[in-house]
């Protein structure tokens, strides 16, 4: 295999892990408005609650990366569980690790009350994408008539359960160099010019868009990078994980003595989602046809309130990704620059999931009114002349280039008239029919698949059903934008596939 298929495959593979973090990254949206009403209202139980949730994140990322790698099965659910039970105890025995020194922090934790390494969300990714191989290498499995009874699904917990043991014997001797590694970017990303890392972390995060590998990109930020200690001794890292441990404690000025400004990896959005990207879906309608204003004031109008109600950008930028590059290097260099330019303001705003008004208010205004220090006029400061910049910079660009963007073509297509089943069908035979498709999965705003062969696909097909932009990744991913709709389509095809 040469270098550059083996890179093209694994990022298709990339692809697919950055859609299965999905589902346990749309859990946080529930902690976090728990945490940040609860203290907003003085509510310890409300507050406990969605602090159990943040707590728990290795069992939940396991769970939730095994259901989206394996067709949401809840055999794959059940097999991470074991995983993480089996591989966690199994490490702790053989490094003799107590409660006690588990309790001190450092490189050891408690995972789901199990004395273990400390690994945080990547020890529970890996249990989980073993029990979803087990899943998809054994759920069809038939053993000899006497051992019927444990073929098929009922096989793959147990195949997890033995081969969760020996992750658990191999991992203590492996996780160490990957620990170092970790602790080593971490230094960097933390370290004395954090105005560059938050810089570049806007700017990659950005340009990762359209593949679908932000996903991928960002988690170590918010789950990995960085230590805090709790008041009860517990050493946590990630600076979301970090930021609301910070609000459930009180801590008002988002900062300790071992980590600075917290939030700094997730506010950066927020001037994008609510000023500079809603100003760009005006500069589009103005530089529409006459003719077409009707048909592109609807697309770019939801498009522009998802942006700012949810902070779901990709509606919008796959407007004018591919058909104007210049104008997607600008909006990652502008993401760079808004996220270091809101912590050069000392803001301190987080996101459970998407940087718009619902978190804005939630993790921006409503804590302040606590006393904690989260400076959220410092997106308003920054998103105004953002969205300025961003309302000229695309009525010139699209004027001077002529790009395409909605209702500058003589034909707009449109999805809206059509049902999900509708959709569905077509797009299953746009894709070369059913026999060419060998798996399904959305995320918020895409279809996420996999084709036997990448050259049936009709591209332009898909385009003029309504699809906002189509992305190939490797040799035989795909991904289709269609908006809040994608989950309800790729249901429609798996059901017409029996997936």
């Amino acid at each position: 295999m040469s270098l550059v298929s083996g890179l093209v495959k694994s990022l298709s593979k990339l692809s697919m892990i950055g859609r299965a973090l999905m589902l346990p990254i749309s859990l946080l949206p529930a902690a976090g408005l728990l945490l940040a009403f609860g203290d907003k209202f003085h509510l310890p139980l409300m507050m406990n609650a969605g602090g159990v949730i943040f707590d728990n994140l290795p069992l939940l990322f396991a769970i939730g990366s095994a259901v989206g790698l394996a067709s949401e099965s809840g055999i794959a659910a059940l097999s991470a569980a074991v995983s993480v039970f089996v591989t966690n105890v199994t490490i702790g025995t053989v490094l003799s690790i107590t409660p006690e020194m588990a309790a001190q922090g450092g490189k050891y934790a408690m995972v789901v009350g199990i004395p273990t390494l400390q690994m945080g969300v990547f020890g529970g990714l890996i249990c989980g994408i073993l029990a979803a191989w087990c899943y998809n290498r054994f759920h069809t499995l038939q053993l000899p008539e006497f051992l019927g009874f444990f073929s098929g699904k009922r096989f793959v917990a147990i195949a997890t359960a033995f081969l969760s043991f020996i992750l658990g014997l191999l991992l203590p001797y492996v996780w160490q160099h990957i620990q170092a590694g970790i602790d080593a970017l971490s230094l960097v990303v933390n370290g004395d010019n954090q105005a560059a890392s938050t810089f570049i972390f806007g700017l990659v995060e950005r340009a990762l868009i359209p593949l679908g590998l932000h996903h991928i990109w960002y988690p170590s930020f918010w789950y990995s990078f960085g230590d805090y200690t709790t008041q009860a001794g517990q050493v946590i890292h990630g600076d979301q994980t970090i930021w609301f441990k910070m609000l459930e404690e009180g801590v008002k000025s988002f900062s300790s003595d071992t980590y600075h400004n917290a939030g700094k990896f997730m506010q950066g959005e927020f001037p994008l989602m609510l000023f500079a990207l809603p100003a760009a879906c005006l500069a589009m309608y103005h530089e529409a046809n006459t003719k077409n204003k009707k048909i592109a004031s609807g697309i770019l109008f939801s498009a522009a309130l998802t942006c700012f109600l949810t902070g779901i950008t990709e509606p919008v930028e796959f407007t004018f990704i591919f058909v104007a590059p210049v104008l997607y290097v600008f909006n990652a260099i502008m993401a760079g620059l808004s996220y270091m330019c809101m912590y050069l303001l000392d803001a301190h705003i987080a996101k459970s999931f998407s940087a718009g008004l619902i978190d804005y208010i939630s993790f921006g205004i409503l804590p302040s009114f606590n006393g904690f220090e989260t400076h959220y006029l410092s997106a308003i400061i920054v998103g105004v002349p953002m969205a300025i910049i961003y309302y000229f910079t695309f009525r010139f660009v699209i004027r001077r280039f002529d790009v395409k963007t909605p209702g500058r073509t003589d034909v707009t297509t449109t999805a809206t008239n059509k049902s999900d089943a509708e959709l569905a069908s077509e797009i299953l035979a746009l894709l070369g029919g059913a026999q060419n498709v060998g798996s399904v999965g959305s995320c918020i705003t895409r279809l996420r698949l996999e084709v036997e062969n990448g050259k049936a696909v009709d591209r332009d097909g898909l385009n003029n059903v309504g699809a906002r932009g189509v992305v190939f990744v490797g040799d035989n991913g795909i991904q289709v934008i269609f908006g809040a709709r994608a989950q309800f389509i790729a249901q429609e095809m798996s059901g017409m596939l029996g997936k």
